[in-house]
């Protein structure tokens, strides 16, 4: 609980939050994908230090993607 809660408001606590026990995570992110929206997944693998990187990962890829005619 303590992992989740702090990844959760690593990525910006209840800014834009998705929450269900009715679709799968894969359900959740191929919806992102489709929406053009970037996914974070918080789950029983997820730590901390892997957890950021990826955070600072999708920082850079959303302002690279532009210009190189991703998003």
């Amino acid at each position: 609980m303590k992992t989740a809660c702090a990844a959760w408001i690593y990525a910006g606590g209840a800014h834009h939050t998705g929450f269900s026990y009715s679709v799968t995570t894969e359900q959740m992110e191929d919806f992102a994908e489709i929406a053009g929206v970037e996914t974070a997944i918080i789950d029983a693998k997820t730590t901390l230090r892997e957890f950021r990187q990826d955070l600072r990962n999708g920082e850079v890829y959303y302002h690279l993607a532009p210009g190189l005619g991703h998003v």
